[in-house]
């Protein structure tokens, strides 16, 4: 998903100056699931990029060579999929964004769009979640980093180039119908907490946090950055809109992930890293399963 609560996500660019490369002895956010019958490498990726992200470290690229399979959230890769979802994000004349938000958060968004350098006219027959993702891509924008050279991207474009075969766990019609199907309150709870945190500077701070966490292969780290903004919302609103972004979606992957450690294709699967930690992660889910689970950093099949 391309928001803030899944980007896995100022620090990063002032502090520390042009994005890092991961060191070659990374560990990265990598693991080794096994079955009966066959291996699944779980990746936790980052949905954007910088060209000084690659080449990926060497456990990862090991993984990927082990792999017929390559599994993704959806495959970004296809952009015809993109365009026949993007229908939904829009209201249909004359209904506006102005019209199904509180009028004190449309002048906090105002002011938030000016200081983005975007004009109002763009997000105006916008959903409010809609808002919220351009508002953290523009963001993501400033901080250097691009979508197409996210993690996921990566390895779209290589499983295609190299023939190897790609599942889709969810699809971007999925992921927005997911996200077109939470409630009025829910949406615009995601976009106040988006706005106030390029008001306060936070959704920067967070951004590189998530970062950093990727680039040391820390997954504590990772899961605290991913749900930070989740405990700051009114209780609620971060209750529910953690279950509709990340616990649903983690229990019906893990499903199916299962379902592939039954058959005997070695398996990569690439998601975004706020769905592989914490206590209801994938991880952790597959290993309640009784699958074995290790942190794979590369050495012999």
């Amino acid at each position: 998903m391309i928001t803030r609560f899944i980007l896995l996500s100022a620090s990063l660019t002032c502090a520390l100056g042009a994005p890092a490369a991961l060191a070659e002895n990374s560990a990265a956010l990598l693991w080794e699931v096994t079955s009966k019958s066959t291996t699944a490498y779980l990746l936790g990726t980052i949905h954007v990029g910088s060209p000084a992200m690659y080449p990926l470290p060497a456990a990862i690229e090991e993984a990927y060579a082990r792999s017929g399979v390559i599994a993704l959230e959806a495959d970004p890769a296809d952009p015809s999929a993109l365009l026949m979802a993007m229908g939904t994000v829009m209201y249909v004349p004359p209904e506006t964004l102005e019209g199904n938000i509180p009028p004190a958060l449309f002048r906090d968004l105002r002011e938030a769009l000016s200081a983005s350098g975007l004009p109002l006219e763009l997000v105006q027959g916008m959903k409010p979640y809609m808002v919220a993702m351009t508002l953290t891509m523009t963001e993501v924008g400033r901080l250097g980093f691009d979508v197409s050279l996210g993690v996921d991207m990566h390895l779209a474009t290589r499983a295609h180039r190299d023939g190897k075969r790609i599942v889709e766990l969810e699809s971007m019609a999925m992921q927005l119908a997911m996200l077109d199907g939470m409630t009025k309150d829910l949406q615009v709870a995601m976009l106040e907490s988006t706005v106030k945190g390029l008001r306060s500077g936070t959704l920067r701070r967070d951004l590189g946090a998530m970062m950093d966490a990727w680039r040391a292969g820390d997954a504590q780290r990772m899961d605290d950055a991913a749900m930070r903004d989740l405990k700051n919302m009114p209780a609620g609103a971060g209750r529910d809109l953690k279950d509709v972004m990340f616990d649903r979606r983690n229990r019906a992957m893990a499903d199916k992930i299962a379902h592939m450690l039954g058959r005997s294709e070695v398996v990569l699967v690439g998601v975004g890293a706020g769905h592989m930690t914490g206590p209801n992660g994938i991880v952790e889910l597959l290993r309640a399963r009784g699958f074995g689970v290790r942190r794979f950093r590369g050495g012999p099949p």
